[in-house]
Formats: C-alpha cells, structure tokens, sequence
C-alpha cells in the first residue's frame, strides 16, 4: 500500500479535521511514495519505540502523541525530538500521528476507554460541533442498489449506532442529450424519459468530498445531477469528555477496584470533599477525560455526575471540581491513554481486512511512563 493513499484513509477514519487548531496531526514524516507493509502502533514515540521500529524495519509508527507540535528550524542530532525525527528519515521510517481527533471522535479513545470502564448511555461533556450536510444524488432505477451500496461503503448516512441512513423517493427524470455528448440513454436531439431514484442522506464535512467522488465515479451517467444543501441542524456526537452511567450503582470502594482492574493501574489518587462519607457513597454516573483536563474543570463542577475519573489536572482545578461534591480520581496521563494503542490496532485490523491489503500491523512493547509513588 503506497503511503499516500494510506494516509487518504488514515485521515477518514480518524477524522483529521476534527483535530483543534493548535494540534498537529497526520502525517508528519515520510516518503507518499514508498510502500508500506508494516506499521508499529505506539502512544509515544520515544527513544524505545524508535528503536523497536528500526529493529522490526517497520515502514510506519503511527502514534498517538504528537512527535512535531511547534516549527522546527533545524534538525541535528544533539536535540533529543530532533534526533528521533533524524533517525526516523534514516531509516526510511513514515510517521503518523491520531490526537485529539482520535480523542473527540465518536468511538474513538474516549469511547473505548469509558466502555471499558462498563459505562453505558453515553453523552459528550463539552460538544465539539461539526458542520453537516444534506447529499442529494439522483440515479436511474438499475443503479439504485449499487449507488446506495457505495455512499453508506464511504460513510454517507451513518448516524450513531446506525449506518446507511438514507432517504428514497422515485421519480421521472428529462433531458435532451445535445450535439457531442455522449448519453448513458437516449439518443440525441430527443428528450428522454427516465425512471429514477433521489437518493439522501446527511453527511459531515469531514466526509463529505469523499462520499461525493466515490458516488460519481460509480454512477452510469455521463453527467450526474447532485445536490450539496448545508444544514443547520447541530449534532453533539463528538466532543471532549464522556459521562455516562453503570448498569448497576456500585459503593464507591467496588468502583475504585473496578478502576483499578479495568485501567491495569497499580496506582491512583482520588480527592473528595466529605472523605468520611466514603463507605456508604453508591456511584451512578461518572464522566471521564482521558489525558489532561485542566481546560475541563469548570464544566465536570457543573456536570451531573457522582464522580469524575482523568489522567491529570492541577490542584486547584482537582478542589474546583471536589468542592463541587463530586469524587475526582485522577490515573495518570499515561495510563488513561494507553488503550489506545489496543483501540487503534483493532480500527486498523478493520481497515486492512476490508480492503484486503497486505499489511502487518504490531502493537508497541513499549510501556507508558506515569508517576510512581514513593511510600517511605
């Protein structure tokens, strides 16, 4: 698979352009030309994993953590970012990088991590909103299956838990085909009748060029009516954070067990207002901001929930939040994110099954670095 049209669909399924303006995302290192064949999934990319990769001559590292955020004006081998960007064009190795796209997205890693944690009935904590569009294509009554097939192939009408919503209403096509076409029907200088299907759906703007170019180049008309409406209606479906509820309310110290097992951590810390209440306290819902909050506090203070699990936050906003009379546990950086190497791999494997490629996909070894705590 050459590096740029997997880059093409590396930047669909993590939704590139949700990525906020200060991230750097995609692809940040590598030849579009060279052909990949193996790629190493890693949360970091530190001395470790380059290492891994040159020894397992892979083609691409594709990580979560961002190796290039700020302009680089030069590249020698004293600096240590600098050495790894260094060692990875030696080696002919591609870099790509999912951040906060990969974060906001709908199942993406805050999804996965808070279904991990057996939360059900999710809603995002602070709505990112993304501009949709209503796509409109008209067919003749043959191709209607095969058309419908590709837009909901390419992500047209997915919604949620539902793919390939679309809306169909038949009806009879005219035109006169002039001098010089070439009709798909009809002959010309005559006005032609035809059967045939409006097909809708709603798409969004991260997908939209895709759908439509898929839609064309699979329709039989040499000139294929479509319309592209913007529409005004505003969908919560990506975004920071997740609170959600268990299916069972559970005493807090189960919950934290839970925590413990279900995150693979062996160390955490929690704040609360009335620590003393504790034994009896049931948990309900619970919201969760993988990585760092500190830009979430004042929104989790006013979210209705029972407790808030993160990655890290400072001390005030941690007493911001406790004082608001919720349970704040905070796991670390690192490990609230470290599922995402598990989630990636599996939207790879996905990827390269569905369109037969010949791609070996391997997990990092590396372990993530997060705080230990010193108990004298």
């Amino acid at each position: 698979m050459i590096l740029k049209t997997l880059v093409e669909k590396l930047d669909s399924l993590f939704q590139k352009k949700l990525a906020f303006e200060w991230d750097n995302v995609g692809l940040q290192v590598g030849n579009l030309d060279k052909d990949i064949k193996k790629i190493l999934i890693t949360l970091n990319l530190d001395h470790s994993v380059v290492n891994e990769a040159v020894n397992s001559r892979v083609d691409l590292i594709l990580a979560h953590h961002p190796l290039i955020f700020n302009p680089i004006k030069s590249i020698i081998s004293s600096d240590i970012p600098q050495k790894k960007i260094l060692s990875l064009i030696e080696n002919r190795i591609a870099l790509y990088v999912v951040h906060t796209n990969y974060d906001i997205m709908q199942e993406g890693l805050n999804e996965y991590v808070a279904r991990r944690l057996g939360l059900v009935r999710l809603n995002v904590i602070d709505p990112h909103k993304t501009q949709w569009y209503k796509f409109v294509i008209f067919v003749p009554l043959e191709a209607e299956e095969e058309i419908r097939k590709v837009i909901c192939k390419h992500g047209g009408g997915k919604w949620r838990n539902y793919s390939c919503c679309t809306f169909n209403v038949r009806g009879k096509g005219t035109f006169v085909p002039l001098e010089g076409a070439n009709p798909y029907i009809g002959e010309v200088g005559k006005i032609s009748y035809v059967d045939e299907v409006r097909i809708e759906c709603i798409v969004s703007e991260d997908i939209l060029d895709e759908v439509v170019s898929s839609a064309i180049k699979a329709h039989p008309y040499e000139e294929v009516a479509y319309d592209i409406y913007k529409i005004e209606n505003k969908f919560d479906e990506v975004g920071v954070g997740r609170v959600g509820e268990l299916e069972e309310p559970e005493y807090f110290v189960d919950f934290l067990q839970r925590v413990k097992e279900k995150m693979e951590v062996r160390n955490l810390r929690w704040l609360c207002e009335n620590c003393e209440e504790l034994k009896s306290k049931k948990i309900s819902k619970v919201a969760l901001v993988c990585g760092s909050a500190n830009s979430m506090a004042s929104k989790l203070a006013s979210l209705d929930c029972d407790l808030v699990i993160l990655g890290e936050i400072n001390y005030h906003n941690a007493l911001h939040i406790a004082e608001s009379g919720k349970i704040l546990i905070e796991i670390g950086h690192g490990c609230s994110e470290k599922w995402a190497v598990e989630d990636i791999y599996n939207k790879l494997t996905d990827l390269v099954c569905a369109h037969g490629w010949e791609i070996e996909l391997i997990k990092s070894k590396a372990k993530c670095m997060n705080w230990r705590f010193y108990i004298d």
